[in-house]
């Protein structure tokens, strides 16, 4: 099925539908904050307002959007396929999660099932982190989920690989980073992307805004294709004062990460991203 919400029309998504062939939003599609929802398209096209959460009241519940790939090569206005994509629209993604990223409080050695951090604040039990390398080799980077939570002390659902250094040496601050990669927000292709490389995309036009924060990007970015990243500003120009990306994670990408092209004034904060493909932040022009 394919979906049309009229210029002037505000619509609010109360259940999760069954997968949409394609929804183009005219008016207004809002998701409602009383319950989880998912919702399933090839593509969602924004020449209105798409909104899950505002900046003032940030959605609380789970919503995730699953972009598909059942109908190949379509070409929609010159922004591809499988994408959430505005042509003067606005994109309101506002998540609850701020504290994206900590360091380690002490060093965790090999074999160690809990660490200590310096700030675990909104982190809960099911969150997916990474541990950072802290070793010449980056793919000492190890991934984990959040078994339980004391305080600052996490413990982890396998033991670490690795040592991971969490000292300040000779006041250089050596310990290592741990990210956070879970959010209520998630924008997601669906899993056959893990084999076709061809991920979701989201893409602004000139005169389109895009006001993102505390959402999670995976298995996005669409590989060895031009203008196909997880989330791109495309030659707005002056308009991306204001606009932002911010307290994200961005993971498991095959095209990059944020791509900032030929737009201005725009603020990319606070986000975090774990084994992406190419030029993480992109900055084209810009």
């Amino acid at each position: 099925a394919k979906v049309t919400i009229p210029e002037g029309k505000s619509v609010i998504l109360d259940v999760s539908p069954p997968p949409l062939g394609s929804i183009t939003v005219m008016g207004k599609l809002t998701f409602s904050d009383a319950r989880d929802l998912e919702l399933t398209t090839e593509w969602i096209m924004v020449h209105g307002e798409l909104e899950v959460g505002t900046e003032a009241k940030p959605y609380t519940h789970k919503a995730t959007i699953t972009l598909t790939d059942n109908v190949k090569g379509e070409e929609m206005m010159g922004m591809g396929d499988r994408g959430i994509m505005l042509s003067g629209g606005t994109l309101n993604l506002h998540g609850t999660r701020t504290n994206t990223w900590t360091k380690l409080a002490k060093t965790a050695p090999a074999g160690s099932g809990s660490i200590e951090v310096l700030n675990a604040s909104q982190w809960q039990v099911g969150d997916e982190i990474v541990l950072t390398s802290t070793d010449f080799d980056p793919r000492q980077a190890e991934r984990r989920t959040i078994a339980s939570v004391s305080g600052n002390t996490l413990t982890l659902d396998k033991p670490l690989q690795y040592m991971h250094f969490g000292k300040i040496t000779f006041d250089v601050d050596q310990r290592g980073e741990v990210a956070n990669l879970t959010r209520n927000i998630k924008i997601q292709a669906s899993a056959d992307a893990e084999q076709s490389y061809k991920g979701g995309h989201i893409m602004a036009m000139v005169t389109s805004r895009m006001f993102v924060s505390g959402v999670e990007l995976n298995r996005m970015g669409q590989h060895m294709e031009l203008a196909r990243y997880p989330i791109h500003w495309h030659l707005v120009g002056d308009g991306g004062k204001g606009q932002y990306i911010r307290n994200a994670s961005i993971h498991d990408t095959y095209n990059r990460c944020v791509t900032v092209h030929g737009t201005h004034n725009l603020q990319v904060e606070n986000n975090v991203t774990y084994n992406t493909v190419g030029h993480c932040f992109f900055l084209e022009d810009g």
